[in-house]
């Protein structure tokens, strides 16, 4: 009974929690594969849990289960409705040295970026009311620039377009990024023709 009122009272937090959470609170590894067993809980991938009794938004699932990974491309285009496109993966981008295991479900696409442009316009977002990192608007359009002959052109074109149509947008901020990621001339081409 006592390790059901501790799922509970994580479950209530969001639902998704690791091992070493499931220890802290009491549970030893007998009572966690009890509560496996029960279905009370589920194995996302070793050492990561959620509850089976809560609705967990994927998002908040896809950070927990990369900790340090930032929503980045499709996928923050998305968060920030910004494209119609509907990746059919989540787009995580981590440091180029990590090599974190991927569960097979939600299916997730690693881009293994250098540290300069991994930590550029890194933010943290209550998202579903789970904290995500993501990369700001800025950021976000600057990597469609930058990886443009990987993405298809009408995709790049809406995120641009939506973005000069937001009324937060930094265009400052934007110019300042795309220096830094050395597109400033791209990004003045696609101004110049849809502006």
């Amino acid at each position: 009974m006592q390790a059901l009122q501790l799922i509970d009272g994580l479950s209530k937090r969001n639902g998704i929690f690791t091992a070493e959470e499931l220890k802290a609170s009491g549970l030893n590894y007998y009572q966690i594969n009890k509560l496996l067993d029960k279905g009370i809980i589920d194995r996302v991938k070793r050492g990561v849990y959620i509850s089976g009794h809560t609705d967990i938004e994927e998002p908040d699932l896809v950070q927990k289960l990369i900790p340090t990974g930032i929503f980045c491309l499709h996928s923050a285009a998305m968060i920030y409705d910004y494209s119609t496109h509907v990746p059919n993966q989540y787009h995580i981008a981590i440091e180029s040295k990590e090599n974190p295991t991927l569960p097979d479900f939600p299916p997730i696409k690693l881009y293994y970026w250098k540290k300069a442009q991994l930590e550029l316009g890194v933010q943290t977002t209550i998202h579903n009311s789970s904290k995500i990192r993501i990369y700001d608007k800025e950021k976000t359009v600057c990597d469609f620039l930058k990886f443009r002959n990987k993405q298809e052109r009408i995709v790049v074109n809406e995120i641009i377009r939506s973005y000069l149509n937001d009324e937060d947008r930094d265009l400052n901020k934007l110019f300042q990024y795309s220096e830094k990621l050395s597109i400033k001339s791209v990004l003045q081409q696609y101004l110049d023709i849809l502006l």
